[in-house]
């Protein structure tokens, strides 16, 4: 009976939370939370909420570093505790969490477009320069422009991979 109840409660506070009522969320994530502490997306929203809307920023991280910390493949876990960095103004803990959760879950869309939004810039074309240089920019837009994969290198095949790769050929010949 518990869980019916926290289910409704953490829909509800999901629906909430997609509408931009933050305040009706937050109660509804933390009775959820209060019936079920271990839930790690309970956890998560609930931190994310209570962050935003109450101020408890350090509760709030902690909370999702928590739930990151009970299941690591979750995007939105990263996500969230991202949505808190960035709304007290640290964008460099934000796009490090980002980077972070993408290590762990590469195919995530929505890491990639907060990543995105968040305004993650490409490297520098030439790093010693700074990035207002005129040749730094201007080197930058004509490559990444006319030739988009002249500066990915491939990573050095392994001894392993060198030896798959002799097989493949060596089926292919046949």
């Amino acid at each position: 009976m518990t869980d019916t109840i926290k289910e409704e409660n953490f829909s509800s506070g999901l629906a909430h939370y997609k509408k931009g009522n933050i305040d009706k969320a937050a109660i509804c994530f933390e009775k959820a939370y209060k019936s079920d502490k271990e839930d790690p997306l309970t956890m998560s929203y609930y931190g994310l909420c209570i962050a935003l809307r109450w101020g408890k920023v350090g509760l709030g991280q902690e909370l999702c570093t928590k739930a990151i910390k009970k299941d690591y493949s979750q995007s939105i876990f990263y996500l969230n505790l991202s949505k808190i960095y960035m709304a007290t103004g640290n964008k460099k803990g934000a796009l490090s969490i980002l980077h972070k959760g993408l290590r762990f879950n590469p195919k995530s869309r929505e890491l990639s477009s907060a990543l995105t939004e968040a305004g993650a810039r490409k490297p520098q074309f030439i790093p010693f320069l700074g990035r207002t240089n005129f040749l730094n920019r201007y080197l930058g837009i004509f490559f990444r422009k006319t030739i988009p994969g002249f500066l990915r290198t491939k990573p050095p095949l392994r001894s392993k991979d060198k030896e798959q790769g002799n097989k493949d050929t060596e089926k292919n010949a046949a």
